[in-house]
Parts: C-alpha cells; structure tokens; sequence
C-alpha cells in the first residue's frame, strides 16, 4: 500500500453547506485498469508529463507484456448518457502471464478516472490534483465452496452423471479426497461490468439519501463529490465461476465499460442489498438468486413484465379462493356434487410434493407452503366423513356422511376407475423409464422422483372426476365471476411460467394439463344447465350467494 487516502467524510463539519458535483456534465474523461495484489489506491502513480506513452508502475502492479499492471485504457469519454460510450475488454491470461492466483494470491482490478484537460489522446494535458481522479477497486478472487458432485447413479448400471464423473475426475487428478470436498477454494470471476454513475445533482447538507451516501466519496472540506463508480458484479452468476487449480490453463476476463444513470444504477444496488438480507436470514440461496438472475437475462421484457402482473393479481385471487375454500368447509352441511375421492387424491399427491422438496433441501419457505396446504386437506376429511378412532388397527374409521348421495358416490367411483386404467399403466412405464435412463441418489429418492413425475404428469386426475360427476349428472355449479376470473388466472399463470423458469421437460408439459380442464369446464358450462343448489369447487352456493346479497 502506502498510498494517499481520502480521509473520511465529516458530516458535522460547519465548512459547507450543501454538496455539489466536482464533475459536471459534459466533462472529458480517461480511464485506466490496472491489475496488483495490493487493495489499496495509489493516487500519485498516475502523474505523468504529458506522455501519454510513458509508463508509471503502480504499487505492486502484476506486470503483463511490460506495462507495470496496465492492461487496458480508454480516452476522450464524455461524462454525460449519450450512446455510443460503451467499452470492452476480453483477453485470456495464462498461467505465466498471471500466476498469482494460482499461488492462492488476491487480483485486485484498479479503474482510474481521469478528467481531460484536451481532447488529444497523444498528449492528454490534465492536472492530476485530487479533483481530476477518482477510483475503483474490485477483488477478481472469489472464496467459495469447492465444487461438489451430487454422486447420484443409475441404480441398475451403477454409471454415474457426466457432471460427476467430470467433478470426480478434476478432484483425482488434484488428489482431494471425499473429507476436502467441502474445502473454500479459490474462484476466478471471469466478468466485470464499470459504470461511472452520471450523478450531478446538488443535495442540501446531510440530504444525500443513505443508499447514495454509502457509495459516495465526499470531500471532507468542501462537501463536493466525486462521481460515483460501480463496479458491478451482480450479474456475474456462481457457475460461471472458475476454480483456480492445477486444471486451469488460463484465466478469461471480460470487462465493459459505460456511463450508468442514477436510477439503474439503484436499482441494482437495493435488489444486491436484499439478495444478501435473505441469503443471511436464509430465504434464498445462491442457486435461488442465480436462477432469478437468469430469467431477467434470458426472458423476454414484455413476456416478464407480462408474468409479473398477472402474478401479483393471481397471488389476490388464490388468497381470495384460500379464504373461501376454508370458510366453506367448517360450515358444509351438503355434500352433493363435491367429490370426496378427489380430496383423498390431493392428500397423496401433496404427501408425495412435501416429501420430494425435503428431500432436495428446498427452501423452509417452500416446505412450509407445501406443509400448510397437506394439512388443510387432512383437515378436509374429517368435514367431509365421519371419522372416528377405534381401539384395534388400523385404529381409524371412515364413514362416508349421508348427504353424500348414492348418485354422485357411483360416478365419483366410475371416475376413478376408468382413470385408474390409465394412471396405472403410464405410471409404472414412467418408473421403468426413470430407473433405466436417469440417476439417482438413492432408492428412495427413485420412489419419490417417480411419484412426483406422476403427480406432475398426471395431475389432472384431481379435477377430472368432478368433470365426469358434471357430465353424468348433466349440470354445472354455479361459479361467480370472481372465482371464474380466479380460475383463468390459475390456469394461465403456469403457461407464463412454463415459457420463463428453467425446469424440466414433463414439468413443463404438466404446466399446460390446467388448460384442457379449464376447456372442458367452459365447454360444459355452456352445454349444461348451471344448478344453483349445487356447491362449487370454491365452496360457493348460487341460494347462498343471493341471501347475503
């Protein structure tokens, strides 16, 4: 180090009395990046005599083709957000040219801003007093876990996962045992974005806002400040990152440069602030926050911003649903035309989802949400039957309630038989399939992903006997528009979905299993009479309804 600092900003100082910029817009500009294993900033070593081809080193500089650490410069940039000023930087670094991290060493990236006293990129003539410079300072070395196989296998072949078999083979050749697998390793970030912020507003005195003022470098004298430089790595996702071994021939870095607005550039900094909050409180992980990462860089705007607002009207219209599902439900006194079957179903599906996210470590957020429905379908049965304890096994009693018609307990059970016939067959063909080609941790965890494929394939088994009752018995219940426009919302939200979150291919065609319901239903909503006696599936009857209207 040994470097000059700008002392810390005095917020109590009598001297000044609001903060103005010391760049204003328009101003010329340079910049320089340099790479050195010191962190701290050296302000004096970029005090030239107007040469531009004069070569200072910086402290402790990573000397690469002889130019004492610089590897890359800029000239004659405008500090305004005019197009045409964004800048890149790629180059790989092999092994002699940048040893240092492979010798467990820190890269720091030095960007220096520099006004322009000329336009000539020759012979820059410029004053490098400490208004004319401003810098930036960002670690290319990561610490993160080593990277780890899952170490599932084909069951019957015992042949692991190319992703494995790579991991595994990596981790030999640099002789880690199973105990080191869990090691802090070293990771190169191949990716670096820089953006001088155009900030040029004049703040009253100790009326910057607290999310600017932590980013800002303020004179502690006169109260002005220096532009503001992110150096952004929020896009910059863990995958991407390098493992620094003997394995790795070379080290790739892409910079880019540009001129930020204030208002992108604090967007990014409160979504990194809150991504951090929730990794701590533990709501989110990095895959979560990678994967979020990916649909924003990936997707389609419109296609976003289209899933985003029919996301938060959907989230109004489940509550609304939730709400009187369980209102309903603790005060039910007819069974007619509800199936009961249909409830039990729910339950063993659920049971199967709850189990799978346990055993894939899903976020307790997710448990808790999965937990919560399982229990209110449980809750469900003891509504809808009779249910009483007994002294010898199985211990338990289920009765169906009288007002659970013989006609609609004979086409709930010819549902699910005729379904039966289907579910089955497919069902064992997709576990045979899943235990010949895919791989897995254990033979529980081929159970569960089996039950679940079949959940998520075949789910419309839920829905369909209550269809099947609708066309035996030749009339629908009456569904209000609220719930109908809950029921559309339902059933696009998923299609939305299916096109922008990354999963696997059943899944996604399981997304659409909603929409041939939904058809159904409105093609037999038009085809039969809507009986007002009948209760809906939202718990909702058409008498009831126009009582308490």
């Amino acid at each position: 180090g040994g470097g000059v600092q700008r002392p810390v900003t005095n917020l109590n100082s009598p001297k000044y009395d609001r903060h103005t910029p010391i760049w204003g817009p328009g101003e010329t500009f340079m910049f320089h990046v340099y790479l050195s294993t010191d962190e701290d900033a050296i302000f004096e070593h970029t005090k030239r005599s107007g040469i531009a081809s004069e070569k200072l080193p910086h402290p402790n500089a990573i000397d690469i083709d002889g130019n004492y650490g610089l590897i890359w410069e800029e000239h004659n940039l405008v500090f305004d957000m005019r197009e045409g000023q964004e800048r890149l930087f790629e180059k790989n670094f092999s092994m002699s040219e940048l040893p240092v991290p492979w010798r467990n060493q820190s890269v720091f990236a030095h960007v220096y801003f520099t006004r322009q006293r000329g336009s000539s990129a020759n012979h820059p003539q410029y004053d490098m007093g400490g208004d004319d410079v401003q810098h930036g300072v960002f670690n290319l070395i990561a610490h993160r876990k080593r990277p780890k196989a899952k170490r599932t296998q084909n069951l019957l072949s015992g042949e692991m996962s190319q992703k494995d078999k790579d991991i595994l083979a990596e981790n030999a050749k640099l002789n880690v045992t199973e105990e080191q697998e869990d090691e802090i390793v070293p990771m190169w970030k191949p990716e670096l974005s820089v953006h001088l912020v155009f900030e040029h507003s004049v703040f009253p005195r100790n009326g910057v806002p607290q999310q600017m003022f932590d980013h800002m470098d303020i004179c502690p004298d006169t109260g002005r400040y220096w532009p503001i430089v992110h150096m952004n790595e929020f896009w910059l996702m863990n995958h991407r990152m390098l493992p620094v071994n003997g394995t790795l021939t070379e080290l790739p870095l892409k910079l880019s440069f540009t001129v930020s607005d204030r208002l992108k550039w604090l967007m990014v900094m409160q979504w990194d602030q809150s991504m951090q909050q929730q990794r701590k409180i533990g709501t989110s992980s990095d895959k979560d926050q990678d994967e979020m990462k990916r649909i924003f860089l990936e997707s389609n705007p419109w296609l976003l911003g289209l899933t985003a607002a029919v996301s938060i009207l959907h989230s109004v219209f489940d509550f609304l649903a939730f709400k009187n599902d369980i209102s309903f439900w603790r005060k039910v006194d007819s069974l007619k035309g509800l199936s009961i079957r249909s409830i039990f179903t729910s339950i063993v599906t659920q049971t199967v989802v709850f189990l799978y996210l346990c055993d894939n470590e899903a976020s307790w957020i997710i448990l808790i949400s999965s937990g919560v429905g399982l229990l209110i379908e449980i809750w469900k049965i003891k509504k809808a039957m009779n249910v009483q304890l007994k002294p010898q096994f199985p211990y338990l009693s289920l009765e169906y309630k009288d007002t659970y018609s013989s006609e609609t307990l004979k086409y709930d059970q010819m549902a699910m038989r005729y379904l039966s016939y289907l579910l089955y067959p497919l069902s064992l063909g997709f576990s045979c399939y899943s235990l010949a080609y895919n791989q897995y941790k254990s033979w529980y965890s081929w159970l569960l992903s089996s039950a679940v494929g079949c959940v998520y394939t075949f789910g419309f088994i839920m829905m369909t006997p209550q269809l099947f009752i609708n066309y035996k018995l030749k009339s629908v219940a009456h569904l209000p528009w609220r719930a109908m426009v809950y029921k559309f919302l339902n059933t696009i939200i998923d299609d939305l979905f299916a096109f922008v979150i990354k999963m696997p291919t059943l899944h996604r065609l399981s997304c659409f299993r909603d929409d041939i319901i939904f058809l159904i239903y409105m093609y037999q909503r038009w085809a039969y009479s809507v009986d007002r006696t009948r209760v809906n599936e939202y718990g909702l009857v058409a008498k009831d309804m126009d009582e308490v209207s």
